[in-house]
């Protein structure tokens, strides 16, 4: 999209088609992120694809004569050509832009040439003018102001002219050199706050360096820089990718973990050096600049080598790699360790006056976007991310600027900001300038937390996206900073991530001994410990091997297993309570024979309890294992039960529900489900399948599970029924609709085929409700049919015998687009589940009335 000042100022809307060329639609008041808004969209002639990156100016005396900018350029995706759509009327995308993020339609109305543009609801939207927010070129920080059409007219009026317009040599390469799909989302892993430093010979030690995390990408010859929220902040650093492209030579493509720090005279990091640096745009500046405060990165981790992912290899494994891959420089330097001596460490860090150091144990793998105990950061001084909320006006040397900056932080569990306090010392001339800059972009009229115990003069407020992190004494026993001192703007971190660090922190050495000892027992085979017995469950077996080893993990054992469901035992526990149970038996791992188990007439241990269920199709009834308590969800992962199948209903009361004829009555419960289950099941193939084998996991099948669950929740919200989502942890999503359960199996399921009948004749291309598998080929099963007594479906947190041993884990609606199955492992998701509270317990509590819903469904 490129920002033309013409005689009116309007915005070019480019996509490419198939033939190469460039469809494009003038808008005159520019994108909206808001679904509420519709621009009007002008179709115009097509543009040759040289035309693309086009920024400078067009002379006078030419069409279109002006300045143009390139105010956003990426790649999209679409379901059919685009040349088909356009002559449908509709044409629908997906963009990966820089500012443009999401599903956009262009819907043509009966006006000749006029459209209208549209933001599609995802979880991309947002209230503010985007045209107004970030007005510059998205490729050289340029307005168009900054171009000088007389100047530039000479130059350009034969090239434009004759057709020949080129990129400019300072925009970015264009998208025939964009790094490939493997390299599109890198989340760096973190590092778990920790109180004390400490000595163990099975973990390193590292200098916390005082910089900008960042993941530095090379492809054939092409380098990218990739901050810690995934902004591309390549052009920055012009002296790091110079020396990259000759430290890498030797590699064909890499992916490293590290971070930039500008260095003093005496060779240690310089924050607030750094910090000018961030905020230059202007191509030129940042070459200065890069000359007078040259960066360094150090790396200290490696993701991928040739294409090969290497995050499952122990900590040290990736080091020898990263040593063998990179020669240093200068400006590319690996930042050193030192095993076993932690307390020494961080007291010469602190003599040195250095942010801390970071303990790493040796045999950690890398867990993308997983704030893990294997890594822990050891700070010198207390530090705290806090959401700027607000700033007084300012007076004296100040009149000009603010006085001070008023804080908050974030408590997830109310999912609210809470006021911290304000910040008025630590900022220079310089960095006063550039805050005040950016808090003139973000003023609101509300106060966007609870209550303001006291403000120290008259204030304006903002909306809560500006990131400070303050240097402070203590907390004090109201929850404000003490004597808190300005360190840093946080342009990697969003207000979510602002919580107490405190809140977080491990303190003692006890805990650290917890976390030790579990890591050798989920490591048994290197460290030789036979774990016996988890309290009362006694564990056999505990060496087998599960999952064998890939390139993603080291062999999973049964031992892991077990120890992945005590550790989220509290979470699932309360999804499996009172409900039948169907065990889904692996005794040899996932490679071996597996079964389904459903009645158990064997010996079982005193903590675990059972019910009879009247059978109606086997004329008898099942003796169904019941999980109520810890011991017994241990007991059954003992019994090689990877996956937990509960009943969509339970059983009220176990004391006065005490026959099998008794529990379908309504007092007993088990013939009421709790919530409605649609089950979505792409057989769309990956190729790489055996004949007759159901479709493997792939990106393509899944993005087109995820664009029926966007449909199928429309139609939802259109009947303001809430639903909540989680992956299957294999190919396919579940979408549940909590309900009273007080409606019969045969009533839910009456339901669920209304819905499923109205998305089959909504998306009859895309959508199947066929159960010969031959005949789903190419479209998304829309299971219903899961509705009925005695169905189960894989329960929330239950593992799956997937290669990686992945997860099913709830998703926010919001983040379905940015989540994938692969992201929930055995590994990463206890981490994830602790750290997200429990976004699925809503489901248990969250009564929808059916006949209201039915009623709605009526209506439309």
């Amino acid at each position: 999209m490129q920002k033309h000042e013409a005689r009116r100022l309007h915005y070019d809307f480019r996509l490419e088609s198939e033939d190469g060329v460039l469809k494009s639609w003038a808008v005159p008041k520019g994108p909206s992120m808001d679904p509420k808004i519709k621009r009007l969209a002008i179709m115009v002639e097509d543009h040759p694809f040289d035309y693309l990156h086009f920024e400078g100016s067009i002379p006078e005396g030419n069409y279109g004569a002006g300045t143009v900018i390139v105010w956003d350029t990426g790649s999209y995706s679409s379901d059919s050509p685009l040349s088909e759509q356009v002559n449908t009327g509709k044409v629908s995308v997906e963009l990966y832009g820089n500012k443009l993020r999401g599903f956009f339609s262009l819907i043509r109305t009966k006006k000749n040439n006029q459209w209208l543009l549209i933001k599609i609801k995802d979880q991309y939207i947002l209230d503010d003018d985007i045209t107004s927010t970030q007005p510059e070129s998205v490729l050289t920080g340029r307005s168009n102001s900054d171009i000088d059409i007389k100047h530039r007219s000479q130059k350009s009026n034969k090239k434009y002219s004759e057709g020949k317009i080129k990129p400019s040599s300072s925009t970015a390469t264009s998208n025939k050199s964009e790094l490939g799909s493997l390299f599109q989302k890198i989340r760096p892993m973190l590092a778990s706050p920790f109180e004390k430093a400490f000595n163990n010979k099975d973990w390193v030690f590292e200098i916390k360096w005082d910089g900008v995390r960042a993941i530095l990408f090379k492809e054939k010859k092409e380098i990218r820089i990739q901050s810690r929220n995934g902004n591309d902040i390549t052009k920055r650093y012009p002296e790091i990718v110079n020396s990259a492209r000759i430290s890498l030579k030797d590699c064909g493509s890499v992916v490293i973990d590290g971070e930039i720090v500008v260095l003093n005279e005496q060779g240690l990091p310089d924050f607030n050096t750094h910090q000018h640096r961030m905020n230059i745009q202007d191509p030129d500046e940042i070459m200065a600049l890069s000359v007078k405060y040259p960066s360094t990165y150090y790396a200290f981790d490696i993701l991928y080598k040739e294409d090969k992912n290497v995050k499952g290899l122990a900590y040290l494994d990736r080091r020898h790699l990263l040593l063998k891959a990179l020669k240093t420089s200068d400006a590319i330097r690996i930042s050193d360790y030192i095993e076993e001596k932690g307390i020494e460490i961080l007291s010469k860090s602190n003599e040195l006056k250095l942010e801390g150091i970071v303990a790493k144990h040796k045999t950690s793998l890398y867990q993308e976007g997983v704030r893990s105990k294997d890594w822990l950061k050891i700070k010198n001084t207390k530090t705290q991310d806090c959401v700027i909320i607000g700033y007084t006006k300012g007076a004296g040397s100040r009149v000009n600027y603010f006085g001070s900056l008023v804080l908050a932080v974030y408590c997830p569990k109310e999912k609210k900001l809470k006021f911290a306090g304000h910040v008025g010392t630590g900022f220079d001339d310089e960095i006063l300038g550039v805050i005040y800059s950016k808090l003139k972009n973000f003023e609101k009229d509300t106060v966007p937390v609870d209550k303001v115990p006291y403000l120290n003069r008259e204030t304006i407020w903002l909306r809560p996206v500006l990131i400070a992190e303050v240097k402070f004494g203590e907390w004090t026993k109201d929850g404000i900073l003490r004597a808190p001192v300005f360190l840093r703007l946080r342009e990697d971190k969003n207000a979510e991530e602002c919580i107490i660090e405190a809140d977080n922190t491990t303190k003692d050495r006890s805990e650290l001994d917890n976390e030790i000892e579990a890591r050798k027992n989920t490591n048994v085979r290197k460290q030789g410990i036979d774990r016996s017995s988890v309290g009362k469950a006694k564990v056999t077996n505990p060496t087998k091997v599960y999952w064998k080893a890939t390139k993603d993990h080291q062999p999973i054992l049964k031992s892991d297993l077990i120890e992945y469901y005590e550790k989220i035992s509290e979470y699932i526990l309360p999804h499996l309570k009172d409900r039948p149970l169907s065990l889904s038996r692996y005794p040899n791992g996932i490679y071996a024979k597996s079964f389904y188990q459903k009645d158990w007439n064997q010996k079982k241990p005193n903590f675990v309890s059972t019910a009879k269920v009247h059978s109606e199709r086997r004329g008898n009834s099942i003796n169904y294992i019941i999980c109520n308590n810890i011991e017994t969800l241990l007991w059954i992962a003992n019994l090689g039960c990877i996956e937990m199948h509960p009943w969509y209903s339970r059983i009220n009361d176990f004391e006065s529900c005490n026959s099998s004829t008794l529990l379908y009555e309504e007092k007993c419960g088990l013939n009421f489900p709790d919530f409605i289950v649609f089950d979505l099941d792409p057989y769309i193939y990956s190729g790489k399948e055996k004949k007759g084998q159901e479709p493997e996991y792939n990106i393509p099948g899944f993005k087109a599970a995820v664009e029926i669950a966007h449909e199928l929740n429309h139609i939802l919200e259109e009947l303001k029924i809430r639903s909540y989502l989680k992956t299957s942890g294999k190919s396919g999503l579940h979408i549940y609709v909590p309900i009273s359960n007080i409606y019969s199996y045969e009533q839910t399921k009456g339901f669920a085929e209304v819905i499923g009948k109205m998305m089959i004749s909504k998306f009859p291309k895309k959508v199947t409700l066929e159960w010969n598998t031959l005949k789903r080929k190419g479209k998304v099963f829309f299971d219903y049919n899961q509705n009925a007594r005695g169905k189960t479906i894989a329960s929330v947190y239950s593992l799956r015998p997937t290669l990686n041993a992945t997860v099913s884990m709830p998703i926010e609606w919001k983040k379905l687009d940015s989540s994938f199955p692969t992201d929930f492992t055995i590994s990463s998701a206890p981490e994830i589940i602790r750290k997200n509270d429990d976004y699925w317990q809503n489901v248990l509590s969250d009564k929808q009335d059916l006949r209201k819903i039915i009623s709605q469904v009526d209506e439309l």
